[in-house]
């Protein structure tokens, strides 16, 4: 409830207190995870909350950064196992993900991310502005399974169109382009050239985790 109101302080305080109760950093993933997942009908079209979910958002960061990550980093020896409780299979899915070449917008593309983190994806966040060559890099380097690709103005469509093509010649054709926000809603699968046209958030989440 606090991350889903974005009582990022009070999130923390209680999260630090849940684990200093013993509970398990598996235990608050599945607590964040079951906070997320209502605001699903905030991230779409018809009914998109911006201020409820960037900071529903800033909260389950806050707490991921100043709990979570500090807890795993003083068991560091048992991390292995640990993952493997969370259901982190190394040979799960891997998403390269980023705002295109021109778009510095990232909230939207900051969302799916860590929804595809908390579902056990290994996510490899470029950040905004990113050139379709560092798209196509990324993928073959961390042996995607899927780009990413985000886009709120329709003047920066061109170069979406670029990465599939490029991964196709380049012998990666297998990897899934995925195209979401604004400005890729306006335009259709076959012109911008890519695999899935994400509606909002959870469907990406869901195309992904399939």
């Amino acid at each position: 409830m606090l991350v889903e109101h974005g009582q990022n302080r009070q999130a923390v305080a209680f999260t630090e207190k849940l684990l200093n109760d013993s509970y398990t950093v598996s235990d608050i993933v599945q607590a964040l995870s079951k906070g997320l997942e209502v605001l699903r009908n905030k991230c779409t079209v018809e009914n998109f909350q911006l201020l409820d979910v960037l900071l529903a958002s800033r909260a389950m960061v806050e707490v991921v950064d100043e709990c979570l990550a500090r807890q795993l980093q003083q068991t560091m020896d048992n991390i292995v196992p640990e993952n493997e409780s969370l259901g982190m299979n190394p040979k799960g899915k891997t998403l390269v993900i980023g705002s295109i070449q021109g778009d510095v917008h990232d909230l939207g593309k900051h969302i799916v991310a860590t929804l595809c983190r908390f579902n056990d994806m290994k996510v490899v966040n470029l950040g905004k502005d990113v050139p379709v060559d560092t798209f196509v890099d990324a993928a073959i380097r961390e042996k995607a399974d899927f780009i990413g690709v985000s886009s709120l103005m329709t003047v920066c469509l061109p170069p979406i169109r670029e990465i599939k093509p490029s991964l196709v010649k380049r012998g990666y054709g297998q990897i899934k382009v995925v195209g979401g926000g604004a400005a890729v809603q306006q335009s259709s699968i076959e012109s911008l050239k890519i695999d899935y046209k994400a509606y909002d958030a959870f469907d990406g989440l869901d195309y992904f985790t399939l």
